[in-house]
């Protein structure tokens, strides 16, 4: 299949998810803005820095079982280009991130989190 189906069903995914999750009372959902060296797909950031933030970053598999795989390397993603540095500069010491894949009706999540000491 062409990559630009693959491309396609991220997007979807992506509007899909940020859409379910602009209704939450408790988190600023912003959609690919700058951070670090990149555009994580989703930040969350509750209005006190005391509440912590979530970065997350969607792929979509090829077939089932490359699924994990993808979530490895949206987690792999979040580190290389170092996600999280704008959420720690704004003062967030909790900051969780989560790879998430899809494929087909299938979902995988797998999470990081990074809490300073």
């Amino acid at each position: 299949m062409p990559s630009v189906f693959f491309d396609y069903a991220e997007y979807y995914c992506h509007g899909f998810l940020t859409g379910l999750l602009k209704t939450s009372q408790k988190y600023r959902v912003l959609s690919n803005r700058d951070s670090g060296t990149g555009r994580p797909d989703i930040l969350m950031k509750t209005p006190s820095v005391r509440g912590g933030a979530v970065i997350l970053e969607l792929k979509v598999a090829a077939s089932f079982q490359k699924m994990e795989d993808a979530d490895l390397e949206a987690l792999a993603q979040i580190e290389d280009r170092n996600y999280e540095v704008d959420l720690r500069a704004e003062g967030y010491s909790n900051i969780k991130k989560y790879g998430i894949c899809f494929y087909q009706k299938e979902c995988l999540v797998m999470s990081t989190t990074y809490i300073e000491q």
